[in-house]
């Protein structure tokens, strides 16, 4: 069975919208991992620790409290040395090193973070899944 070239047209003119569209919603999720990242990025960079748990998805149920000796972290560094981004998944891994320095102690002292990031379609938003920055 042969189309006429105006029904070709029309196909393949919705066809390429289709995917152009797939496309862009790819790239505004790739756009708010970026600024999700910055975010936590900051957040733990001042010591703002309330809102660096913000980021990360909770099993329900559980309400998060912040560790005892955070109040004594001052954050020195904050280098990411990787990512990676699966798109089929949406998931996306990333590897920071952080430097602090503990006022109790008086020492600086440094830890990797090991970072995945799920992004959640029905809250249009990424969250951290794997566990917080533990400093010892």
């Amino acid at each position: 069975m042969h189309k006429h070239p105006q029904q070709r047209a029309t196909l393949t003119l919705i066809l390429l919208t289709l995917a152009l569209t797939a496309c862009a919603t790819v790239g505004d999720r790739m756009d708010a991992l970026e600024r999700t990242l910055a975010g936590f990025e900051k957040a733990v960079r001042w010591a703002q620790f309330d809102a660096a748990y913000s980021f990360r998805r909770w099993p329900p149920g559980t309400q998060p409290t912040l560790p005892a000796n955070i109040k004594n972290i001052r954050v020195t560094g904050y280098d990411v040395t990787g990512l990676r981004f699966d798109k089929e998944h949406m998931t996306a891994w990333q590897i920071a090193t952080i430097r602090y320095y503990d006022l109790e102690t008086s020492r600086e002292r440094s830890l990797i973070h090991s970072q995945e990031w799920r992004y959640e379609p029905e809250e249009k938003r990424w969250h951290l899944i794997s566990e917080m920055p533990e400093f010892k």
